[in-house]
């Protein structure tokens, strides 16, 4: 009895933290190379108008883009339709003629063509809003990490939330201390958020003075 209580401590001692808890790189990959039939592998890819298309080894991507259409339907040959009522670009509601994309694999629709051409150039992110919507995005331009703007498309996601980085090799860095490098994200948004706002203030003009203020000083001169 004595041993099993033991294991049974051991085991829970023991056991992963929670994936809430944990810093993951999100990857929605292919599982052979398109061009040399391989297994693929994760550290290899090439950034296409469809997303991440993994490879086996770097000579393979020069192929990819001399005939992207065929290596993709190569690595994704049968795409999962989903049925999404939200744009994962926008998050308005879809409209009636909402346009078709298709990203590793996965095919949805978007708010516009705007929203479209979006989801491709920031691929993984859209994906991860689109698979994941209990994810929420803070959308930082400068990393937590090295205090450099962040990369298309170099995500992490801890505690259900998205970071940008600057560069893959931040990942690392973010878990040695991720509370405080995700604190730090948030708040590297909220002044950028700040700094927006104020820029887009000295952009706006002066309202107009209203019409009776405009008859008194007519008036007065």
């Amino acid at each position: 009895m004595f041993c099993a209580s033991l294991l049974s401590l051991l085991l829970l001692v023991q056991a992963p933290p929670p994936a809430d808890n944990t810093v993951i790189v999100p990857q929605w990959s292919n599982s052979t190379c398109p061009v040399m039939g391989k297994p693929i592998s994760l550290r290899l890819f090439t950034d296409t108008k469809y997303g991440r298309i993994y490879i086996c080894c770097k000579v393979c991507v020069k192929d990819i883009h001399d005939d992207l259409d065929a290596a993709y339907g190569s690595a994704y040959p049968a795409p999962a339709v989903i049925d999404n009522k939200l744009c994962p670009v926008t998050g308005r509601e879809l409209p009636k003629d909402a346009p078709k994309v298709s990203l590793q694999g996965r095919e949805f629709r978007v708010f516009d063509k705007a929203a479209a051409q979006k989801a491709s150039e920031d691929a993984q992110v859209t994906l991860a809003r689109l698979l994941e919507p209990n994810w929420q995005l803070i959308d930082n331009k400068t990393c937590p990490v090295s205090g450099e703007s962040v990369a298309a498309n170099t995500i992490l996601v801890y505690k259900s939330k998205i970071v940008r980085l600057s560069t893959p090799k931040a990942v690392d860095e973010f878990r040695k201390d991720p509370d405080k490098l995700l604190a730090k994200a948030e708040a590297i948004r909220v002044k950028e958020l700040e700094e927006e706002r104020r820029k887009q203030g000295e952009k706006t003009p002066p309202a107009p003075a209203p019409k009776d203020k405009q008859l008194r000083e007519g008036a007065a001169s």
